[in-house]
């Protein structure tokens, strides 16, 4: 958003908390007061924060909705005069891989809805992960970001922000791991959780790797992950490594 535009939206804001408050107590009116009040601090956050939602959430383009506003608003920070040189190139490039993620976004969601479960529909899935993969190295993002992405965000962002995590050490959120293992929205997405767990190995403090342990443990318990060969191979072999020390990633 535009600055003067924030600014509008908070001076708007204000005035409509403060006839709320007036009306709360001089009238008898409580939910009307109620929703101005409301309103008038949700339109303060959005001028306080608007900055940081443009630049930062990723879940509008999750949803599908203001993605080309949410692009074109990145390509106006980058080449607005604080942001030159090296600044400026990093948000065009955000932009630009948003871009390709938002129909990496799409294609995955699509293949899982219409395509039945088996290997064809897996083989499609990891071909678009590498492509989830490629279009991450391409741009640097705010880890912070991208754990955001992964714990707020939907199945199909969830998939996204772990396939970062296995290309940009930075991104690599431990936590996600972890929940990604223990409770997955998809055996997909444990399988690649799972990826990033061997990426982390070697940086790895013993708690973690007891955390892990145990998840993996908790895991293979489950109906679900063992009537998946390939997955129950792949968290042995991650098992095994782990008990024999061995943190090659």
């Amino acid at each position: 958003m535009q600055r003067h535009l924030l600014w509008a939206i908070g001076v708007l804001g204000v005035v409509v908390f403060v006839i709320g408050a007036v009306v709360l107590f001089t009238s008898d009116h409580d939910a009307r007061s109620g929703f101005l009040l409301t309103l008038g601090l949700a339109l303060t956050l959005i001028a306080l924060l608007g900055e940081r939602i443009q630049l930062e959430s990723f879940e509008i383009l999750g949803a599908k909705v203001r993605v080309r506003e949410v692009v074109k608003n990145r390509l106006e920070f980058a080449d607005s005069p604080n942001r030159e040189g090296i600044a400026g190139d990093k948000l065009r490039n955000q932009a630009i891989v948003l871009q390709e993620l938002v129909g990496l976004y799409g294609l995955y969601e699509h293949v899982r809805r219409v395509e039945p479960p088996g290997p064809k529909r897996t083989k499609k899935l990891d071909e678009l992960a590498l492509n989830m993969q490629q279009a991450g190295e391409k741009a640097a993002f705010d880890p912070a970001e991208v754990t955001e992405w992964f714990h707020d965000g939907t199945d199909p962002l969830r998939v996204i922000a772990l396939n970062l995590m296995l290309v940009n050490p930075e991104h690599r959120d431990f936590l996600a791991v972890i929940k990604a293992i223990d409770d997955p929205h998809s055996l997909f997405e444990q399988y690649y959780a799972m990826r990033v767990a061997r990426k982390m190995l070697p940086d790895l403090e013993p708690l973690q790797e007891q955390l892990l342990i145990d998840a993996l443990h908790r895991a293979r318990r489950k109906r679900r992950l063992r009537r998946d060969s390939p997955l129950m191979a792949f968290s042995k072999n991650l098992l095994d490594q782990l008990s024999k020390g061995d943190h090659t990633a």
